[in-house]
Order: C-alpha cells, then sequence, then structure tokens
C-alpha cells in the first residue's frame, strides 16, 4: 500500500479571526499586513473559536490559526503557588499571548485551553494602564510589601516567537524603565534575541530561559531550539550585561539513568556559559493540575500524560520520594558550581 504524501492540514495561521472591536486597534492592521495572505473571518467574541467545546486541541496544533482580539476581563492576575515567586511577595502574571507554537509534551496549556489556536490580544495598552494602578496601589498600602512587584509576562505562551508579527517587546522595556518598582521576566525557549541588541540591559527586565537536556528537548520538546542554540543566545546576551535566568524546569524522569543525564547536562551548561554571571536558577519537577492531566490525556498521547502521578491537593507530580530525590540530586549537582543562595526552588 502507498501511503499518500499530501498534506491535509492548513499552514500556519492560514486564517486569522478578528473581533469586530479589535478592529478599531492599529495593532490589528500592523498585524493582519504582514500575515496578507491569510484568509479573514469576523467574530462577535473570540470565545466563539477559542472556547467553544467539542474541539480537538491535537489536530489544531498541525495547523493553529490566528484570533485577534480585545481583552475585556482581567489583565493581571496574582502568580500561581505553582510557579517561581522569587520569595516576592506582590507576584503576578499577565497573558497578552496565549498558546504557543512550540508543541512541549509536558505543556500545561494542553490542559488549560480547549483550544490550540493562538489568541493575541491587541489592545496592549490597557494592559499598561493597569499595571500602572496596581503599581500606584501598592505604593500607597505598605502593609502589601515594599512597593514592589514582579510581573511574568510570558506563562502562557512563549511571546518571543510572536515579536516579528506582534511587535511588543519595545513596549514592555519603555515600562519597564519608566517603572523601576516592577520588575518584568520573559521566559522563553526560543532563540529569538537579537531584538534586545537594539537595548541597553535593564535591572528590572530579566530573560529567563528554559533549559532541558539534549535527550529532552529530542523526545519531548518538539519544534524548539536545540540546547546549543538556546545556550549561545544566553550567552551572546549575558556578554551584553542582561540579566538571565535559568529555568532548569521541569526536571523529568526519563528513565533510571536520569541522573547520569542530568549530571552531564549541568556539566555542558557550565561549559557553555559563565554562570557565574546568572542572576537565578529555578528547579521544579512536573507538576500539573489534576483536571489539566485529564484533558490532557484525552487528546495528547505523550508517555508523560500516563506516568503514575500521586495528587495532592489537586496538583498532580512525580510520588513524593521520587520528586524528592530528583530535585535533591540536581541541586546538589548545581550547589558544586553555583551560589546556592540563588537557586529556588517550587
Amino acid at each position: 500500500m502507498k501511503i499518500s504524501k499530501q498534506n491535509y492540514t492548513n499552514e500556519t495561521f492560514s486564517h486569522i479571526y478578528i473581533e469586530k472591536d479589535a478592529l478599531n486597534y492599529p495593532l490589528t492592521n500592523e498585524i493582519t499586513s504582514k500575515l496578507n495572505k491569510s484568509k479573514i473571518v469576523y467574530i462577535d467574541n473570540y470565545n466563539e473559536i477559542f472556547s467553544r467545546k467539542n474541539q480537538n486541541p491535537f489536530l489544531q496544533k498541525l495547523s493553529p490559526s490566528l484570533i485577534l482580539a480585545v481583552n475585556k476581563g482581567d489583565f493581571i492576575y496574582k502568580g500561581s503557588p505553582l510557579c517561581h515567586d522569587f520569595e516576592q511577595q506582590n507576584f503576578y502574571y499577565t497573558n497578552f499571548i496565549v498558546n504557543c507554537l512550540f508543541d512541549c509534551d509536558y505543556c500545561y496549556l494542553k490542559g488549560m485551553n480547549f483550544s490550540s489556536h493562538i489568541l493575541f490580544f491587541v489592545n496592549l495598552s490597557d494592559y499598561f494602564h493597569e499595571l500602572s494602578r496596581l503599581i500606584n496601589e501598592i505604593k500607597e498600602r505598605p502593609e502589601r510589601g515594599q512597593g514592589k512587584i514582579y510581573l511574568s509576562i510570558s506563562y502562557d505562551s512563549d511571546i518571543l516567537l510572536f515579536e516579528g508579527i506582534y511587535p511588543f517587546l519595545k513596549e514592555w522595556i519603555d515600562f519597564a524603565e519608566a517603572n523601576p518598582l516592577i520588575t518584568i521576566e520573559i521566559r522563553t525557549k526560543s532563540t529569538n534575541y537579537k531584538k534586545f541588541l537594539n537595548y541597553s540591559p535593564l535591572e528590572n527586565l530579566i530573560i529567563t530561559w528554559s533549559i532541558s537536556p539534549q535527550e529532552v528537548i529530542e523526545k519531548y520538546e518538539k519544534n524548539t531550539p536545540s540546547l546549543e542554540r538556546r545556550l549561545m543566545a544566553i550567552s551572546q546576551l549575558l556578554q551584553k550585561g542582561w540579566k538571565i535566568n535559568l529555568a532548569l524546569d521541569p526536571i523529568l524522569y526519563i528513565g533510571e539513568n536520569w541522573q547520569e543525564k542530568y549530571k552531564e547536562f549541568i556539566n555542558s551548561i557550565s561549559k557553555k556559559i559563565n554562570l557565574q554571571k546568572i542572576n537565578a536558577i529555578t528547579l521544579g519537577v512536573f507538576r500539573i493540575p489534576v483536571d489539566y492531566l485529564k484533558r490532557f490525556k484525552k487528546f495528547f498521547k505523550s508517555p508523560i500524560a500516563f506516568f503514575p502521578y500521586q495528587t495532592t491537593n489537586g496538583v498532580s507530580t512525580y510520588p513524593e520520594e521520587l520528586k524528592s530525590e530528583m530535585i535533591e540530586f540536581v541541586y546538589s549537582e548545581l550547589e558544586k558550581i553555583y551560589n546556592k543562595t540563588n537557586i529556588y526552588v517550587v
């Protein structure tokens, strides 16, 4: 039997769904002008596409559409206890881009969202307005800490992938420069770092690179850059003075020789970059809300989804003994070559 090589899926962003309210924003025109071969479909509300039931996010991941919308709900969220807060009292995150073109087997977005389509909120100015309000509120209330905010802007997407069509970076850098009481964190696996070279490093803007052993990248982080390319990008920005964190998160159980693999991984990091210039390193094993895991299993058949996890307080993760062993081993290897006071565990 011959196997057809015909591709029955569309290309990425072959369709753009645009809320009618989003037509009033210059950013909408800027994005659509860069994607001028896409078919445009007008909608009343982005949830008609993004949140409808009975979707197949696995198939959508093969050829996602783009949705342009206006966020009329919350702009800033209190940080989850499953995330690294760096011991900051005022820890928040925001999501002006939702979903990702990378295809990591362990990504919680696969269980959180009904859709794999990419969602852009085009009213970015409203996010800055709400952040300014929050900064003033915290400054005026001493009981809420020292008036400083730690804000991650890329938990729900690897936003650097989209800078070429949704130019957000300059606006966030300008906001950080004008507001020293806020620290902004951009998390990424991408190697799209060159835009940062157009700006001077800021004390209150941190780029956190998620890194994994190359074996993990090849098996479970589909479409992402290699470890070598990520370390090269990190090295380039370290040389320019940018503040860089490393996220060894999630640490995955990859078989009985996992210790050997992670030891090799940590040694390779120390050889390729100057760890003494790294601002902080975060550690954490795979963890996911149990409801997300159930939806995850329905559509995505990765071995990661079907490990015999333990669930406590609604969160599924490795059994406590294995979890402790993994964290302690990686931590002990890191503290041989890096200041342990800057290692954070969740």
